[in-house]
């Protein structure tokens, strides 16, 4: 039973919050607006009732709803740990200022003199995991030292790229300040709202099968809405595996499925620059006889000139595929995104992660920035949900990247030179992955996992035992207990 006390004491707290003219909040545990003053209500330019039971789960601009910009204004920073406070800059310039009109009012009438700023304050509270928001009038000498200057920047990129862009809904891979992310985003505005051919430039990794799968929704929607109108049907062709053979039979399905829906198809060609020669003249036949089928592609632009001088058919066959265009960057050439990129990957990625929100560190970012990232925005998020599972002490650290990311040779070389590398650390995570690969392999045999990775079976058994692996898989394939190694040498 809860002391009667402290019952007291939280209602005289709930009291002064709910009468204060500081705007106050608190976010539940799963990211429920739960309470709101009336002076947060005066904050955001519409009634404190009607902000309670609003959902605030991610940074990240959505389409939907006109709530959606306001759930995204509150929406706590995706790499927050709820353990400590945070402090963020929220300037009157911003783009959300618009939205809530009543902001300077609430700042007293020394806004009329000075450049108002406002900080949010987010305190985590003891119980339920919930958090108290506090948005506090400040200006720029009066601003602590302390203050989370990345995060507030971020967001402001987030909230920017949601007003200035009307179809963003799950492309978190294209958000960030460079130009190339804002042209490939200006591009998809046009290429959603003209359902006609559409080729997504870029190479393998850059999120183009993503994209086209995302401009397909959204396309859709506008569809339901009765904005434009074409048929439902979505199929897919891998031009990888199509031959003279396979490719007319999917054709012949396209061609059934237009005949039922009455309207117009999409057909999805994915890896168009790996179609072979021979099946090019087919698809330009079909493409001549069906023209109201609608056309997306994915190709990567260095092979258009090769294919184009080898067969005369591949210019038409791209002039008839690309009337839209999109450029995607590659992630090497937009260093600057990346901080925005892990914040919009881990916000898309909040309901479905297995960890708790977790503090990002310098030497995380640092290494992330230094890897080159060969396989593109796709590389980068099989980095990122392989971090999240590995975050150290609620930090996301240099060490809860996958070993190749962490000990690429250009982020070593950064390293200041009167810092050490840890050798002995970085081949005992090398060892423990291959041991545990060849455990997967064969998880009811140790002998033969041994002889895979070609070390003795006593050097495994030591190794697991030495990780305090050996209790878990000692009963899974029937070996007899290990013996103690701790005298070994």
């Amino acid at each position: 039973m809860d002391d009667p006390n402290r019952s007291i004491a939280k209602r005289q707290i709930a009291r002064l919050l709910g009468s204060s003219t500081i705007p106050f909040c608190v976010l539940s545990e799963d990211n429920v607006l739960v309470f709101a003053n009336e002076a947060m209500g005066q904050f955001v330019g519409r009634p404190s009732d009607e902000l309670l039971g609003l959902k605030c789960d991610s940074e990240l601009p959505t389409d939907g709803t006109a709530m959606a910009p306001v759930s995204s204004f509150f929406a706590l920073p995706s790499l927050w740990s709820r353990q400590v406070i945070k402090l963020i800059p929220e300037t009157g310039s911003q783009p959300i200022a618009s939205e809530f009109p009543n902001r300077e009012s609430l700042s007293g009438s020394q806004s009329n003199s000075k450049e108002s700023n406002w900080i949010r304050c987010l305190i985590p509270l003891e119980e339920h995991g919930c958090v108290l928001c506090a948005f506090c009038p400040s200006w720029d000498h009066e601003i602590p030292d302390v203050i989370d200057e990345q995060t507030a920047s971020i967001q402001r990129v987030l909230r920017a790229n949601r007003e200035r862009y009307k179809y963003l809904d799950g492309m978190w891979y294209l958000q960030g300040p460079s130009a190339d992310a804002r042209r490939a985003l200006e591009q998809v505005q046009i290429a959603i709202a003209n359902p006609v051919p559409l080729t997504v430039f870029g190479k393998p990794g850059t999120g183009r099968s993503w994209l086209a799968e995302s401009i397909q929704s959204q396309r859709r929607k506008l569809s339901a809405n009765g904005k434009v109108s074409f048929g439902d049907a979505w199929i897919r062709i891998d031009c990888k595996l199509m031959d003279v053979d396979l490719l007319p039979s999917m054709l012949e399905t396209i061609h059934e499925a237009n005949i039922q829906e009455k309207k117009p198809s999409t057909v999805f060609l994915d890896n168009l620059e790996c179609l072979a020669n021979e099946c090019v003249s087919i698809l330009i036949s079909f493409i001549n006889s069906h023209a109201q089928t609608i056309l997306i592609a994915t190709c990567d632009p260095i092979a258009i000139p090769i294919l184009t001088r080898a067969n005369s058919l591949w210019g038409e066959l791209f002039s008839r595929a690309g009337v839209l265009r999109v450029d995607l960057p590659e992630l090497a050439d937009r260093i600057e995104d990346i901080p925005s990129l892990i914040n919009a990957w881990f916000a898309s990625h909040s309901s479905a992660a297995s960890s708790p929100a977790a503090e990002i560190c310098n030497t995380f970012l640092d290494a992330v920035i230094a890897y080159p990232w060969p396989g593109g925005v796709e590389e980068f998020s099989e980095a990122l949900a392989y971090a999240s599972t590995n975050a150290y002490d609620g930090e996301l650290t240099e060490k809860s990247l996958p070993v190749n990311i962490r000990t690429c040779v250009s982020h070593i070389e950064q390293t200041h030179q009167d810092e050490s590398v840890d050798l002995d650390s970085i081949l005992e995570d090398v060892e423990r992955t291959m041991i545990m690969r060849a455990l997967e392999r064969f998880p009811q045999n140790k002998t033969s996992a041994a002889k895979l990775l070609n070390i003795s079976r006593a050097r495994l058994l030591r190794r697991l035992q030495q990780w305090g692996i050996h209790a878990e898989n000692a009963s899974v394939d029937g070996d007899e207990d290990l013996p103690d190694f701790s005298e070994v040498k």
